[in-house]
C-alpha cells in the first residue's frame, strides 16, 4: 500500500504548473523505485500514483527511460546531502553525528547512498560503469576532505589515511541502507552498525584524547 503522499485521488483535480507536476512525478517515481525496483516501476503505476493518465505523463517526459534517468539523477544529487546534516566543528564529532542521523535522513528524504548505484546498475549499458560510481565518488571526496580537515585541527591522528576515514563512513552508510531497503529495520534499531562505526572512528582519534 502506498503512503499517504502517494494517495493522489484527492489531488488529481488540483491544477499544477508543469514544473510542479514534473516534480510530483519524479517524487512518485523515486518512491515506486524503492518499492518495486526498475522493472516494477511502470508508467501505469507512476501515472496512477499522481492521478494522471499515462498519456498525460508523456507530456512531461519523453519516455519511461527519460523519466527513470531523471529520477536517478535526483537520487544521486540527494545522496550527497547526508554530508550536510552536521555543522559540528570537531570532525570526529561531525562524523559521529552523521552516523546517528543517517537512517532518519534516509527515511525523511526517500534517499539512500546505495539506491542511485543500484538504479544505474539496473539500467546501465556497456559503457555505464563510469557513471555508476558518481554519487559514491562525490561522497568519498567530501569525507576525504573532512578527514584532512580533522588532521589539520588535531581531531584525527596525522598518520591516518584520509581514505580510511571516508571508507568508514561509506561502508557504514552502505550497510545501513541495504538493511533499510530489504526491510531489516530491526538491525538498524539494535545499533550494531552504529557501534561498529563508532569503533572505527575511535581508532582515528589521537591517543591523548
Amino acid at each position: 500500500m502506498l503512503s499517504s503522499a502517494m494517495r493522489t485521488n484527492v489531488k488529481k483535480h488540483v491544477r499544477m504548473s508543469a514544473a510542479e507536476r514534473r516534480d510530483e512525478i519524479l517524487e512518485a517515481t523515486l518512491e515506486l523505485l524503492g518499492r518495486y525496483g526498475i522493472e516494477g516501476t511502470t508508467v501505469t503505476r507512476i501515472a496512477q500514483a499522481v492521478g494522471i493518465t499515462p498519456g498525460a505523463l508523456y507530456r512531461h517526459f519523453e519516455n519511461r527511460d527519460a523519466l527513470i534517468d531523471e529520477a536517478n539523477r535526483l537520487a544521486s544529487e540527494r545522496s550527497t546531502r547526508w554530508a550536510d546534516r552536521s555543522t559540528e566543528p570537531d570532525v570526529l564529532r561531525r562524523l559521529e553525528e552523521l552516523g546517528r542521523t543517517h537512517h532518519a535522513w534516509t527515511v525523511e528524504n526517500l534517499a539512500t547512498i546505495v539506491r542511485p548505484f543500484f538504479l544505474e546498475l539496473s539500467s546501465a549499458g556497456p559503457d555505464g560503469a563510469g557513471r555508476m560510481s558518481m554519487p559514491m565518488n562525490r561522497l568519498f571526496q567530501i569525507f576525504t576532505e573532512f578527514a584532512e580537515e580533522g588532521k589539520r585541527h588535531g581531531s584525527i591522528r596525522p598518520d591516518v589515511a584520509s581514505q580510511d576515514v571516508a571508507w568508514a563512513l561509506l561502508m557504514f552508510a552502505w550497510t545501513e541502507d541495504i538493511a533499510h531497503l530489504v526491510g531489516a529495520e530491526e538491525a538498524i534499531a539494535e545499533g550494531a552498525m552504529l557501534r561498529n562505526l563508532q569503533r572505527m572512528l575511535d581508532s582515528f582519534r589521537p591517543g591523548d584524547r
